[in-house]
């Protein structure tokens, strides 16, 4: 069986667990303001999340059984089962090996904070699709031997940038990770033209079109439950900075943990939710890639090595929480 298979089968398997563990209602959290939002076709709370909120619309029309609630649920199980597919795929072309895609799966997927966002409305488990498919897309590029190709994964590779802003914004740090990488190898290999750049602004503009449903839901008002006005600049841009609770910050509080107790419980949490396995595998693989000349891709392997220290140092920078109180705690866990 091929990765592609694979990775079918595996997400498969991923979706008939968490379907079997779906809640039948709102299970907390954002999930009440979320699910009302997509049945009004409202605007949810900063960014205003308009892809999740059109996909859960749909959800909630097309599937014919199941209350509202756990019909937005199904729709996050499902997409929590494709993300752990594209993981599959990504870390058997990495690797080689099924051996490994299982087992990286078996961590992510079946971990107490995965599992617990994936079978509830939220936007978690479509953000994880997102880097799932970013990072696919980045194997595919990485693997790509001529120009038309290459051209053809950047265009796509940019929609779904654009595509994933319009749900959470941390994936920006993926997003601009990536940016770089791939603006350096076109570089390299003299791809990147003026004409080449106009075409990737238009696809990940193109990808950004879901936030034009902030402004047509805020003129029609027909929700009975609705945040803010975006029928203006002003209102728009407030609500897509996220200024009332303040951008690329998790709160407008300035008395929240430092940035070292947010590192120290990073660690402290991978620790308590993948054992102390994981954290020690990857170090390997990051030493033989260094060590080895004969690694597959190392490119990558440092490539998504990076995106997670940066995306590390960057949350725990801007994570702004006090995270001694068991809410704020709960809060900070989610990122």
């Amino acid at each position: 069986m091929g990765a592609l298979g694979g990775a079918g089968a595996v997400g498969a398997a991923v979706a008939a667990l968490y379907v079997a563990c779906l809640p039948p209602s709102a299970p907390g959290g954002d999930s009440g303001e979320l699910i009302t939002a997509a049945y009004e076709l409202g605007v949810a709370h900063p960014p205003g999340y308009p892809l999740f909120t059109i996909l859960a619309k749909l959800a909630i029309e097309l599937l014919p059984f199941g209350s509202v609630a756990c019909r937005v649920n199904l729709l996050c199980a499902l997409l929590g089962a494709v993300a752990s597919s594209l993981l599959f795929y990504t870390v058997v072309r990495l690797s080689g090996t099924h051996a490994a895609g299982i087992f990286a799966v078996g961590m992510f997927s079946f971990s107490r904070l995965t599992w617990q966002w994936s079978i509830a409305a939220e936007v978690f488990s479509l953000n994880n699709l997102f880097v799932g498919l970013l990072m696919a897309l980045s194997v595919h590029f990485e693997d790509a031997t001529t120009a038309k190709e290459r051209s053809k994964i950047c265009k796509a590779g940019a929609f779904c940038c654009g595509l994933s802003l319009c749900n959470q914004h941390t994936i920006v740090i993926y997003v601009l990770c990536i940016v770089i990488w791939v603006f350096s190898r076109l570089w390299r290999e003299r791809e990147l033209t003026l004409g080449h750049m106009l075409e990737l602004t238009f696809c990940f503009l193109a990808g950004c079109l879901p936030y034009l449903y902030l402004p047509a839901s805020s003129y029609l008002n027909k929700a009975r439950w609705t945040w803010g006005d975006q029928t203006t600049v002003k209102g728009f841009v407030t609500h897509l900075l996220r200024e009332e609770y303040g951008t690329f910050a998790l709160a407008k509080s300035e008395n929240g943990s430092s940035m070292t107790d947010m590192l120290l419980f990073q660690v402290t949490h991978t620790k308590a939710e993948l054992s102390l396995l994981v954290p020690a595998l990857a170090i390997a693989a990051l030493l033989f890639s260094l060590t080895r000349q004969k690694v597959e891709k190392p490119q990558l392997v440092w490539l998504f090595s990076w995106i997670l220290l940066t995306y590390s140092f960057f949350f725990a920078w801007r994570a702004n929480l006090d995270i001694s109180k068991p809410l704020f705690k709960g809060v900070s866990e989610k990122g």
